[in-house]
């Protein structure tokens, strides 16, 4: 009698729940920091117009999320990193002596890679042979068998 009645509560989840939910309803492996490491070099690509060497990259914190309203699951990845810089970044972003930035390039020294509504707006410069410390963490959605990461792309094992 039990196997019937759990056989019929797995037939019937994939009905109640939305696709994603159905899908991660026996829970969906946690994101993981070379996952998050990934996404970080993958959003220093569309940050900085020259390449980075990322010297050190730590996950510090996680905390699985569930949106109230909706039922998304969601999941956070704290970390810290170090990149170097060796050409530098974004060098047309280069104050003038005055310390004016141009139109467009953001005089902020608070550096991220994921968006979100407090980024610094415009580009940011970055000397040659900077290292820039990043505090930053990243929200995954769950999205099929895996988890949607701020790049777009679905990160699974």
């Amino acid at each position: 009698m039990l196997r019937r009645i759990l056989a019929l509560a797995l037939v019937a989840a994939p009905l109640t729940l939305d696709h994603a939910s159905a899908m991660c309803w026996f829970g969906c492996p946690d994101p993981t920091e070379a996952h998050a490491r990934k996404i970080f070099e993958n959003l220093l690509k569309t940050r900085f117009d020259k390449p980075g060497k990322v010297l050190s990259f730590k996950q510090t914190m996680t905390e699985r999320l569930e949106m109230h309203a909706t039922g998304e699951k969601g999941f956070e990845l704290f970390f810290n990193a170090s990149v170097e810089f060796p050409e530098g970044a974004n060098l047309e972003c280069k104050p003038d002596d005055a310390g004016t930035f141009p139109e467009g390039c953001s005089p902020s020294k608070f550096y991220v890679t994921a968006p979100r509504s407090s980024d610094p707006k415009g580009k940011q410069y970055v000397a040659p042979g900077s290292t820039i410390a990043f505090d930053e963490e990243y929200r995954f959605y769950a999205e099929g068998d895996g988890w949607k990461g701020p790049d777009g792309n679905v990160y699974t094992k």
